[in-house]
């Protein structure tokens, strides 16, 4: 999820209904599926759209088969498909995908959806002029072996000369808890609280989340989940991608085409099929 920064309340001000005491623990994104457009409701998906074309054009390729990693519930999906561009949506999450089938019944779109693994998907059809996987996705495989499948199978799936662009929290990012949040002042029907935890031994940051959903009845209903983004190094996911057969591999400071520096909170990676 794209992060900003924000203060927290203390824990003692957050209030939910008093009468339950069990609150529900889901898995990452299942229980916020059905709400994320509106959790995602400000994020300006066209211009990350538009910075997509940006890297693309200085790349010099031509785009029309895409393939969205990490779709979410396909919100990017059907901003390109809209816009000319033959999309496929890939995601780990069932309740994800689920939202973004109905979506695209709702708006008669083409778009094809598939709920799997990135490390082990496998997409019928030919292959894709430019994969995408955007808003720190891949941040949640925790394994750089499985990571490092993952590149396997985005290369299998790209055409040669194909793009690979993606984004990643940097470890700057998640050690200065970027990943923190929260709008508890706010009225919106979703409010939350995200807090996170950076071990550097691990490379791995925890992030509690609690969602406070407000009834038709004004009674706040909590439910929480917790979600785990491992820290890769620049170095290391040059590495990775160039031992998938990637080449000409860049790295950009989030939104241009400046280079990364140490205090680069989200990086954009880009590079070709060979």
């Amino acid at each position: 999820m794209p992060h900003r920064r924000s203060p927290l309340w203390p824990i003692s001000r957050l209030r939910a209904d008093p009468s339950v005491t069990n609150y529900p623990e889901y898995p990452q994104f299942a229980g916020v599926a059905r709400l994320y457009d509106h959790l995602m409701a400000d994020v300006p998906y066209a211009e990350w759209l538009r910075y997509v074309r940006r890297i693309v054009a200085h790349r010099r390729e031509r785009v029309h088969k895409v393939l969205d990693l990490a779709c979410g519930t396909g919100t990017l999906s059907e901003l390109m498909e809209r816009e000319g561009y033959s999309v496929v949506g890939v995601d780990i999450s069932e309740e994800m995908i689920a939202e973004a089938r109905r979506k695209a019944l709702e708006g008669s779109l083409r778009t094809r959806y598939y709920a799997q693994d990135a490390a082990s998907m496998s997409i019928p059809g030919a292959q894709f002029d430019l994969c995408v996987c955007l808003f720190d996705s891949l941040n949640y495989i925790t394994s750089p072996e499985q990571f490092a499948s993952a590149c396997c199978a985005v290369a299998r799936h790209l055409r040669p000369g194909g793009l690979f662009l993606f984004d990643l929290n940097s470890i700057y990012a998640l050690q200065n808890g970027f990943f923190e949040q929260n709008n508890m002042t706010s009225d919106e029907r979703l409010r939350y609280v995200w807090r996170s935890s950076y071990d550097p031994s691990s490379r791995l940051c925890t992030i509690t989340m609690r969602f406070f959903e407000r009834g038709d009845n004004g009674v706040d209903v909590e439910f929480r989940e917790t979600h785990v983004q491992y820290g890769y190094s620049e170095e290391q996911v040059r590495e990775m991608l160039s031992d998938a057969g990637f080449v000409r591999i860049e790295t950009f400071r989030a939104y241009t085409l400046k280079p990364v520096t140490a205090a680069t909170d989200r990086i954009f990676f880009v590079a070709s099929a060979g």
